[in-house]
């Protein structure tokens, strides 16, 4: 008598390295290019007139940043009944961080990936916590900023309908009758009837994890993450001497800057954050020439953007070294 062992489960594709790198001479040709309309001459100064613990601090406050996000995807992971250990939940958090550079950060969908490969949690099943932590990171962004674009009218348009729209998507997605409508449809459609269950699973997550309560904690703890590197942003633009500097006046700069490279879509929000981000600096008048505007923008994103890519990269080299657990789940 013969037994068939089952096949073992592949687990997430391996990381592309190339498109990361692709993400990366994109943002060095943007910022090449940031860098001769400012002058490296002028720039330069600019970037050396910040002390090196400034940037370790904004660094430091960026950590702090992601232990709020990862408090509060261990609430989500909770409500969703999903047991994994704190450690290694650490460090599939953290790996995530390395494809920030993703289009709206979808890429950190590898979280659910490595769920699935370590704890057999379907990925129909974890996937939308990320989706819950891009739409509150999305909220708790417009929470700090609603009250800059009312005083410093900049953005206003393009503010308040991103803010219809992610408010129009909320109650969407709190309607039964109209998602289960929808999801009908899905099945009667032969090539796409076989997404029905997992697209049902997704959706009671999703419902779950969007319960007034939950939402309102999760995007306090948005606001309150966010506002750290908000924090940090103020902390470089005090070491460039920003005229009329104040901390409500980054927090506003810093939020808005990074909403509208969030909407965008584009890798990372490359190129149309810090073009947002020195323009605002700009025009509130916190800066008078492009040099130190641009040294700012530079060096926030070096202690968001690029520290947490690194973070994430290394986390992700580290979890790939675990023993494997044999943990095989459908999607």
């Amino acid at each position: 008598m013969s037994s068939s062992s089952p096949t073992p489960d592949p687990g997430p594709a391996p990381l592309r390295l190339a498109r990361l790198m692709w993400a990366v001479v994109l943002a060095v040709l943007l910022y090449g290019g940031f860098a001769l309309w400012a002058d490296l001459d002028q720039l330069i100064p600019a970037l050396q007139q910040v002390p090196i613990k400034v940037v370790i601090l904004a660094c430091a406050l960026s950590a702090v940043n992601y232990g709020f996000r990862f408090l509060r995807w261990q609430l989500y992971l909770q409500r969703l009944s999903i047991d994994v250990p704190w450690r290694p939940s650490l460090q599939i958090f953290l790996a995530g961080l390395v494809m920030s550079i993703s289009p709206g950060k979808v890429g950190e969908v590898l979280k659910s990936a490595l769920l699935r490969r370590s704890f057999g949690v379907p990925v129909a099943r974890s996937a939308p916590v990320v989706f819950a932590e891009r739409l509150t990171d999305l909220l708790g962004l417009f929470a700090i900023g609603a009250l800059g674009v009312l005083t410093f009218e900049f953005g206003a348009g393009v503010f308040v309908g991103a803010l219809a729209a992610v408010l129009a998507l909320i109650g969407a997605l709190q309607s039964q009758t109209l998602i289960n409508a929808l999801l009908t449809g899905v099945g009667r459609i032969p090539r796409l009837a076989r997404l029905q269950a997992p697209l049902r699973q997704a959706y009671s997550s999703t419902r779950t994890l969007l319960s007034p309560t939950l939402l309102g904690a999760t995007t306090l703890l948005s606001a309150l993450s966010w506002s750290l590197e908000g924090l940090a942003f103020w902390c470089i633009l005090d070491a460039l001497g920003a005229s009329e500097l104040t901390l409500y006046k980054a927090l506003f700069v810093y939020a808005i800057s990074t909403l509208l490279g969030a909407l965008s879509f584009l890798p990372g929000g490359l190129g149309l954050t810090e073009g947002s981000m020195v323009g605002a600096l700009m025009l509130l008048g916190l800066f008078t020439a492009n040099a130190p505007a641009l040294a700012a923008t530079y060096l926030i994103r070096l202690a968001t953007l690029w520290f947490g890519v690194g973070v994430g990269a290394l986390s992700l080299l580290s979890y790939e070294r675990r023993p494997p657990t044999g943990h095989s789940d459908s999607l």
